[in-house]
């Protein structure tokens, strides 16, 4: 210890200057925590609360925008679902509609065919009934013929009226 006392006073050391520089020191570093020390750790205490705050709703919020997004898309697949279903209800609807006048068409054009061929078959009738009436003319009027020129006046009217009966 004498070791101890002996370096301190070649360096001119005095115990009342020590306890004095303490003191001061301590009055420094109390002054010091309450006036600069304190309010820097305050003041960073609430922005770090602040950016906490920030972050905790910004959390939120993307929180919220991912279940929104979430909600979108299945509003989304739900929409096209629901206009697959009547983009295929309309397209079964249209092929329908148009089987439907297709076969409209073809059952009027049978109807027309049909018609023509009945009208044509009526034409035909008519026509052969018409060549009949003018061949069993025609066959009166060379028989007629053939009975005059070769048969007597009394025969002729005989087989004439045959002929005509």
């Amino acid at each position: 210890m004498e070791a101890i006392v002996n370096f301190l006073e070649s360096l001119h050391f005095s115990p009342i200057v020590f306890g004095v520089q303490i003191i001061f020191f301590l009055v420094f570093h109390m002054s010091m925590k309450t006036l600069i020390y304190d309010p820097i750790v305050h003041a960073r205490n609430q922005r770090e609360g602040r950016i906490d705050g920030h972050l905790a709703k910004a959390e939120a919020a993307a929180a919220n925008a991912k279940a929104l997004k979430l909600r979108y898309e299945e509003e989304i697949k739900a929409q096209r679902l629901v206009l697959a279903q009547e983009l295929k209800e309309a397209t079964e609807k249209a092929e329908k509609a148009a089987a439907d006048r297709m076969q409209q068409a073809r059952d009027e054009a049978g109807k027309i065919t049909e018609d023509a061929n009945a009208k044509l078959n009526e034409e035909e009738n008519q026509l052969k009934a018409g060549m009949d009436q003018e061949a069993g003319k025609l066959a009166l009027a060379v028989a007629s013929q053939v009975v005059r020129n070769s048969l007597s006046e009394d025969a002729q009217g005989r087989v004439l009226a045959q002929l005509k009966g």
